[in-house]
């Protein structure tokens, strides 16, 4: 009994990153009428959580940065702790990752979702792992921030080395042989959003036939079968590195608000248990 209560325990305590997931999971599979409609909606929840846990990350550094060399009282700790050119610069870099996400994710092949979902429970397990290893060398207000800031790298590195993999482990559309306008026709996704989720939809579903055909048709067509391959290779990484990062971030980010919001909650409580009541 006590087990089961644990594991309940443990689920209960990541079940932000379960709901977050599956919202991302339900509009994604959903209908292009329906994703078209909450595609905004669901744009800027990804944007706002991509933003929380890099800007978590940007403070801490530039917290890190100022604890060393300014002195609490100066006005410049405060000037240079980052406001709203911070916040704007990273709602940009934000909205540009969520948009790359959600796009990826309308387009992603289904045999590549369980890899995917696995990365929640990765990311859980990476987390607690080396949470334990930085126990005894981070101050311990500073320790789930840091673990955060630490995990993002190697998480996402091993997302994307794994759906490259996969990818080209999936069966490619055959091109050699073709055109470019030929491929583009035949292998065009017919099922895409509206207007505005649509357009991104077709622009990136043009760039991988594009990318696809490219590198099939470099040794037969154009003689530059390296140079082309290396560079299909490239934007390839490059695309679902891109993918992996705001995916993991976008995951950091919903623990962060998680996290930080209990902790702001138990300050208070242990602030009001000091004062007392009056």
């Amino acid at each position: 009994m006590a087990g089961r209560w644990r594991r309940l325990a443990t689920l209960w305590r990541h079940a932000h990153l379960a709901l977050t997931v599956l919202v991302l999971l339900v509009w994604s599979l959903s209908g292009r009428d329906l994703a078209g409609v909450m595609f905004l909606p669901v744009w800027v929840l990804a944007t706002q959580l991509i933003v929380a846990g890099s800007l978590e990350a940007a403070r801490l550094r530039r917290r890190a940065w100022l604890d060393q060399y300014l002195r609490d009282d100066s006005p410049w700790y405060g000037w240079l702790r980052g406001g709203a050119m911070m916040v704007v610069r990273h709602q940009l870099v934000g909205a540009l990752l969520a948009l790359v996400l959600l796009v990826k994710l309308r387009l992603l092949a289904p045999p590549l979702w369980p890899v995917v979902l696995a990365g929640v429970p990765g990311l859980v397990v990476a987390q607690e792992l080396l949470r334990r290893r930085l126990a005894r060398h981070v101050i311990t207000e500073h320790l789930p921030a840091v673990t955060r800031r630490l995990v993002v790298v190697p998480t996402a590195g091993l997302l994307a080395l794994i759906l490259v993999v996969a990818t080209l482990w999936l069966p490619q559309p055959w091109l050699v042989g073709l055109g470019w306008e030929e491929a583009i026709l035949r292998h065009f996704p017919g099922d895409t959003g509206g207007a505005v989720l649509g357009f991104f939809e077709r622009l990136v579903a043009i760039a991988e036939i594009s990318q696809h055909w490219t590198m099939q048709n470099a040794e037969e067509r154009f003689g530059l079968a390296t140079p082309v391959a290396m560079l299909g290779w490239s934007l390839l990484l490059l695309t679902q590195s891109t993918f992996a990062w705001a995916y993991v971030r976008l995951l950091i980010g919903a623990e962060a608000l998680r996290r930080g919001g209990r902790r702001h909650q138990h300050a208070a409580l242990h602030i009001h248990h000091e004062e007392g009541p009056k």
